[in-house]
């Protein structure tokens, strides 16, 4: 049984990007980093550029698509979107080549790989998470939503790796110099994941055969890296859960690849 990885090349409010891959081959999740930086995280991370053989889109925010049109050129791979998220991308960027569209809820293979987008709550158009299967390993990826729902919960049952937000402490958030209105939509129900809450969906979704759970866009403002682990932690040892490799993600560089 072939192994997956997942390999975190930043994530946060600047720039966020995932590759999901084995051995030989891999997908490109989001291009929020420039593609100067996403080559040299690469190189860091001791992945080849040949790697790359898709982009997956979660949603069309600039955090998640800001190099998208010019990795898809560098790279010469298609980029894969839901049918409104790419229209949204035509209109952002005139000069965004077509995308191979999907409707979320239904699986399609790209190299070796099983891919299952699913519909998640954020304020974008269409936004949607991500399944990503190779043989029987699974890898489930939600970086931006407000609410995680039953629809949530139920794809991301059962994987090996799980790279979900963990965005805000609620308190660091109400404490800071933030517009209201800027507070009330991370809060809302299209906005971000707190650490309480992804704590409460890490306990609905883990299962026996995870290993590698992954903090994603954790804010440097309302927020701390060290709070969101240290937070996730005491949840997974209430859960009985040692021998889980935790990982916070960060908005300057790679993480060291969580295999499964």
């Amino acid at each position: 049984m072939s192994s997956i990885g997942v390999t975190v090349l930043g994530s946060g409010s600047k720039g966020n990007a995932i590759v999901v891959h084995n051995a030989q081959e891999g997908l490109l999740v989001d291009a929020g980093l420039s593609l100067k930086e996403i080559r040299q995280r690469l190189a860091l991370a001791g992945l080849p550029e040949s790697i790359i053989k898709g982009i997956l889109v979660t949603h069309e925010h600039s955090d998640h698509v800001r190099s998208l049109r010019t990795c898809a050129d560098y790279f010469q791979v298609p980029v894969y979107a839901s049918r409104l998220c790419a229209e949204k991308l035509q209109h952002q960027d005139a000069k965004m080549g077509p995308a191979i569209l999907f409707t979320p809820g239904g699986d399609f293979p790209v190299c070796g790989f099983s891919v299952l987008p699913f519909a998640v709550q954020h304020d974008a158009v269409e936004p949607v998470g991500y399944v990503i299967t190779c043989q029987s390993r699974k890898i489930g990826i939600v970086t931006d939503l407000g609410r995680p729902g039953q629809m949530t919960e139920f794809q991301l049952r059962s994987c090996d790796t799980l790279a979900i937000e963990s965005n805000h402490d609620l308190n660091m958030l109400a404490a800071s110099k933030r517009p209201w209105y800027l507070k009330q939509r991370i809060l809302g129900p299209q906005g971000h994941l707190s650490n309480l809450q992804s704590q409460e969906l890490l306990g609905k979704i883990l299962s026996s055969n995870t290993r590698n759970v992954l903090l994603m866009h954790i804010s440097q403002e309302c927020n701390t890296h060290e709070l969101a682990e240290t937070l996730a932690r005491q949840k997974l040892q209430n859960l009985g859960r040692h021998d889980v490799n935790l990982q916070a993600a960060s908005q300057d560089k790679p993480l060291p690849t969580a295999w499964a």
